[in-house]
């Protein structure tokens, strides 16, 4: 039997609305059917991306997230509340042989009265969907429910690249690039032991945590280089290098040239155009 996948059920649930669906899996559940993209495994709507943005709201956005997973964890069951921004979601576990396999997220919804409370939000009015019920942010929850968890059993025995596990923590990493990330909160973030998570991601990348994350700023700087607008030591905090001389130095390592001079090089080239 075949079943769309998850992705495209959450296309088909989020058109027309301006309602957004993220999902994080758990443990070793999922498979290919169940993967999706980093939008759909954070909130990435334009109020949240703006204030995680801000100062340390990414953290406290973070931790807000978290405690909303543990709650779903624990209780097992779902519930509707008002984030740390005062933006509305429901959270929804979905329950494989009594385990939470994932947590389904609802959100982007004002539930009325929030215009005028806060700026941000009255900036970002518009963008938000308005006055969505509770029923029917449950209802919709349980049919997101109930496809994840034929896809789990259809498809069990099919493997993607990597597992659902490490995908979800390299969405993770790449969502916190700005942050100092240590192995116990993703342990903390994924309901794991530090060791497990460690060696687990070790053994399907082929580099540590710490590895990964500086590859993935040095890959962003160069990114950043190519726009001039930049400057390197605005780069170097954009990409979470807060020591600038650290960041040239790491730079340099992996691509034997430092990132002033691999600026220079494109200034050059674009002259020659």
């Amino acid at each position: 039997m075949d079943h769309t996948s998850l992705s495209d059920l959450i296309w088909s649930i989020e058109y027309g609305t301006k309602i957004h669906l993220c999902i994080v899996f758990l443990n070793d559940y999922g498979n290919h059917m169940t993967k999706l993209s980093g939008e759909h495994i954070y909130h990435s709507k334009p109020f949240c991306e703006y204030m995680k943005s801000q100062g340390n709201s990414f953290k406290q956005c973070v931790a807000c997230r978290n405690r909303a997973l543990k709650k779903a964890i624990e209780e097992k069951q779902g519930f509707g509340r008002l984030c740390c921004n005062g933006v509305y979601e429901y959270c929804y576990p979905v329950i494989c042989d009594k385990e939470v396999a994932a947590v389904i997220f609802l959100g982007n919804i004002l539930s009325g009265g929030e215009k005028g409370k806060n700026s941000a939000i009255e900036a970002f009015y518009e963008t938000f969907e308005h006055d969505f019920s509770e029923d029917s942010s449950q209802r919709i929850c349980e049919i997101v429910a109930k496809q994840i968890l034929l896809l789990l059993k259809e498809y069990s025995n099919v493997k993607s690249e990597f597992p659902v596990l490490i995908t979800n923590i390299r969405h993770y990493l790449e969502d916190m690039i700005f942050s100092d990330v240590s192995v116990s909160d993703i342990a903390a973030e994924f309901n794991y032991s530090e060791k497990y998570i460690g060696r687990l991601f070790k053994k399907h990348t082929g580099k540590t945590i710490k590895e990964y994350v500086g590859e993935q700023r040095l890959q962003r700087a160069v990114k950043l280089l190519f726009s001039s607008e930049y400057t390197i030591t605005e780069i170097s905090v954009m990409t979470g290098f807060n020591n600038l001389t650290y960041f040239c130095r790491k730079f340099k390592e992996q691509y034997g040239i430092s990132p002033r001079d691999y600026q220079k090089s494109l200034e050059r080239s674009e002259s020659k155009l």
